[in-house]
């Protein structure tokens, strides 16, 4: 690519020139800050623009290269953080005009991370309230599109992080799921987009004025979206760096060499359940063939209690945030997110306490027959969701349709309650939008993903940069 086009080029190819010196790290990020300009107030991606710090840091960084320092894998890159992480003297929102003059007096475990790896942020994404829907809007930065299709959801709550990406703002984007906050939106946008394994990458934000409820703790996870699938792989190696700030983090085991080979996959694209789209099938039909040719054995089957363990993982979350908690969210949230948290929990079967208690036992023992079956089939392929992109905010419209929502999007909250690493991949479209497909292997084997979308990646092709609306002139 020309030196003009760096804000198309990728974290990878933006840090091995930054080194080279065959660029500055001031000239990558103005590139990204001067994409972000032109094509940000179409999707509305980037809510809280940091020009004047990261040019500041660019400089520093090259200041750094010149003196002889020693880098980072990051350094000089241009990222994106989520709005709902603290990024020091920034407002961490979350989406809520109560936080609107708020300031983070520290950077958050994902921040920091990036930032120790030598990653410059450019700007703050966009998120629903409380990061509480799969749709991305809220009542204090507004709407964010999908640049493949004003009409379209860019998904949630990771929708800013995937659209600014997918539009060519930043070579990388920080991002967090608990019900498929990050593969939904890489899904929606055409890009790639993982969840590790819960425990691997630290989180904490030190502006939280509590600690997380249980759910939260066990089911979400920092993670990262890319256009490139060695990009994944630089973003988890510095977001999984140790912080003792997160307790809970687990020593993960170094990536093994055997999760590169081929092996047994098994396939469910959810037409036999009648769930999936035509198209959205045929495309994790077609994904599956490109790693059968290149040694994988492919079988058609379903993964065990698969529709169970995502309607029970939403209806715990939901559970766990009723009564006064879901009073207190609803008054600060705005009218959408009120409107959207009722219609899911119209959705959802009612859960008592002793029922919640009960359901974590039942999780455990769907979890069991998952790692049991994932001895015999080490990788897992759905389709990220079973239905193309929404249109925007189609969760407003009533509980009957919310239900058809949380079954399009069961590929995403059953991994989600089982805390498995889940990859979404770009692979096709469907009713003219971009369709991922999912790969999920057992704990701690984000390896088996990465390396398996790497082959998949070989049939894909470059996953360049989009304007924003394009397809529609």
């Amino acid at each position: 690519m020309l030196k003009g086009d760096l804000w198309q080029w990728d974290a990878q190819a933006t840090a091995t020139a930054i080194r080279a010196g065959k660029i500055s790290c001031r000239e990558a990020v103005e590139a990204a800050l001067n994409r972000l300009h032109q094509v940000n107030p179409a999707i509305n991606a980037v809510v809280d623009v940091m020009e004047a710090d990261a040019l500041a840091a660019a400089d520093r960084a090259d200041a750094q290269l010149a003196a002889g320092d020693a880098v980072g894998p990051l350094h000089g890159v241009p990222v994106t953080c989520k709005i709902n992480v603290d990024v020091a003297g920034r407002a961490p929102t979350n989406g809520l005009v109560a936080m609107k003059d708020a300031r983070a007096v520290a950077d958050s475990a994902p921040a920091a991370n990036l930032r120790r790896a030598g990653a410059i942020v450019i700007g703050l994404t966009n998120v629903p309230a409380f990061c509480y829907r799969w749709f991305t809007d809220n009542d204090l930065h507004g709407l964010t599109r999908n640049p493949w299709n004003r009409t379209l959801s860019p998904g949630g709550s990771s929708g800013g992080a995937a659209a600014a990406l997918a539009a060519g703002i930043g070579a990388l984007a920080h991002g967090n799921d608990v019900a498929g906050s990050i593969r939904l939106p890489a899904s929606a946008c055409g890009v790639y987009g993982l969840k590790p394994t819960v425990g691997r990458v630290p989180t904490h934000n030190p502006s939280a004025p509590g600690e997380r409820p249980l759910c939260i703790q066990i089911g979400a996870t920092e993670g990262v979206l890319a256009r490139s699938v060695r990009d994944l792989r630089l973003g988890l190696s510095a977001l999984e760096y140790p912080d003792p700030r997160d307790p809970c983090q687990v020593p993960a085991p170094a990536h093994d060499a055997s999760q590169s080979r081929p092996c047994r996959v098994a396939l469910f694209t959810g037409e036999t359940e009648g769930w999936t789209h035509p198209e959205v099938a045929a495309t994790a039909s077609r994904a599956a063939a490109w790693l059968a040719d290149a040694g994988y054995v492919v079988e058609e089957l379903a993964p065990p209690r698969f529709a169970e363990m995502a309607d029970l993982w939403m209806t715990m979350l939901y559970a766990e945030s009723s009564g006064p908690v879901r009073e207190f969210l609803l008054s600060l949230g705005g009218q959408d997110y009120g409107r959207a948290t009722l219609n899911t929990a119209a959705s959802l079967p009612a859960m008592s306490h002793a029922e919640l208690h009960q359901a974590w036992e039942k999780r455990l023992g769907i979890l069991r027959e998952w790692a049991m079956f994932l001895e015999r089939y080490p990788l897992v392929m759905i389709p990220t969701t079973f239905q193309p992109a929404f249109p925007l905010n189609h969760d407003l419209i009533g509980p009957d349709v919310t239900k058809e929502i949380m079954q399009a999007y069961r590929p995403l909250t059953s991994v989600a309650g089982l805390a498995l690493p889940g990859l979404s991949v770009p692979a096709g479209f469907a009713a003219g939008a971009p369709a991922g497909v999912q790969l999920i292997a057992g704990r701690f084997q984000e390896e088996r993903c990465l390396s398996a979308a790497a082959i998949m990646e070989q049939r894909i092709g470059p996953t360049l940069p989009v304007d924003p609306f394009e397809d529609e002139a």
